[in-house]
C-alpha cells in the first residue's frame, strides 16, 4: 500500500457493529494459515430401498452449486473499472482484490456492514474482548468475516500467498491480522480514504505493459477530480482540462497451480 496519502478518519464512514454472535474456534496465533475444517460425509443410503419402479430422492444435504460470492460485491462494487483487455473472470478478479483492499484502508472495516453486510453478527463478544498478543491488543472480527478460514480462503483465492505474508496480513513486522481459536483477531488501525478519491469522479486508466503465460504487468493511472485539500476550485480546473491530479502505479497477476492470483496490487484510494 502507498504510506503518502494523508490519514482520514474513518470513524464517521465505518460504522462498525459492535453486536455479535456465529464464530467456532480451533487455531492458534501462531503465523497466519487456515485453519483445518471437517467435511461432513453424506449419509449412505439405506438398505430398505424403495422399489425399483420409484425414483430415489435427492440427497438432502447435496451441496448447492449457487456458491455464495467471495467476497461479497454489491452493484457499485461490480461498477469498479477493471482492465477491459482482460478476460472476464480476471475482471471479476481485480473487482474482488479491490473490494479486499478496502480493508487495508483501516481494518475496521472488516466489521463495517455497508461495506461487508451481516446477518448473523457475533453476540458472544464485542469489540473491546480484545487480546493481548505480541504486546499488541487485537479485537475480534464480529461480522461476516467472524471465521478465520472464511477470511483466509477468500484472499487466498485473490492473492498469492507471499502477497498475503508480506503485505496484506503482515507487513514490516506487524501482524494485522491473526487466528485465534478459529476465529479472525484484528489489529485495530486506522489509515482512511485519500481525501481526493471518489469513485464517480476519479478516473482510472489501464495500460498493458507485459504479458506471457504466467505473468500479466498492468500500469493503473488514477486521475483524481481534486487536490488532497477536496478543494473545489482544483476540481472546476480539472473539468476545465487545466490542471491534472494523477498517481501511477503497477499491479502483477502470476499463474499459479490453482489458478491466477495478484502478486502485486494497489488502490487509488
Amino acid at each position: 500500500m502507498r504510506t503518502g496519502k494523508k490519514m482520514g478518519a474513518l470513524a464517521a464512514l465505518l460504522c462498525v457493529c459492535l453486536l455479535v454472535g456465529c464464530g467456532d474456534a480451533s487455531s492458534s496465533a501462531a503465523a497466519p494459515q487456515p485453519s483445518d475444517t471437517v467435511s461432513l460425509s453424506q449419509e449412505a443410503p439405506s438398505t430398505d430401498a424403495a422399489p425399483q419402479s420409484e425414483p430415489s430422492p435427492e440427497p438432502e444435504n447435496t451441496p448447492s452449486t449457487d456458491a455464495a460470492q467471495e467476497p461479497p460485491l454489491s452493484q457499485q462494487d461490480l461498477q469498479v473499472p477493471a482492465p477491459d483487455f482482460l478476460p472476464e473472470d480476471l475482471q471479476m478478479l481485480y473487482r474482488c482484490a479491490y473490494k479486499m483492499m478496502i480493508i487495508r484502508i483501516g481494518t475496521y472495516a472488516i466489521d463495517a456492514t455497508n461495506f461487508f453486510p451481516c446477518d448473523t453478527p457475533d453476540t458472544s463478544l464485542t469489540y473491546w474482548d480484545q487480546l493481548t498478543i505480541d504486546g499488541k491488543s487485537y479485537a475480534p472480527a464480529l461480522n461476516h468475516y467472524q471465521s478465520w478460514d472464511l477470511f483466509y480462503t477468500t484472499l487466498d483465492s485473490i492473492f498469492t500467498k507471499e502477497f498475503l505474508e508480506t503485505s496484506y496480513l503482515s507487513s514490516d513486522g506487524t501482524v494485522y491480522f491473526r487466528p485465534v481459536d478459529g476465529r479472525l483477531y484484528y489489529l485495530p488501525t486506522e489509515r482512511g480514504f485519500a481525501p481526493a478519491y471518489d469513485q464517480d469522479t476519479t478516473k482510472m486508466d489501464f495500460v498493458l505493459l507485459n504479458k506471457t503465460p504466467d505473468q500479466i504487468d498492468i500500469q493503473v493511472t488514477a486521475t483524481y477530480a481534486v487536490d488532497e485539500n477536496a478543494n473545489q476550485a482544483f476540481r472546476q480546473a480539472w473539468l476545465d482540462g487545466l490542471v491534472s491530479n494523477t498517481e501511477t502505479y503497477t499491479i502483477s497477476l502470476q499463474r499459479q497451480e490453482n489458478g491466477w492470483r495478484f502478486s502485486q496490487f494497489d488502490v487509488p484510494f
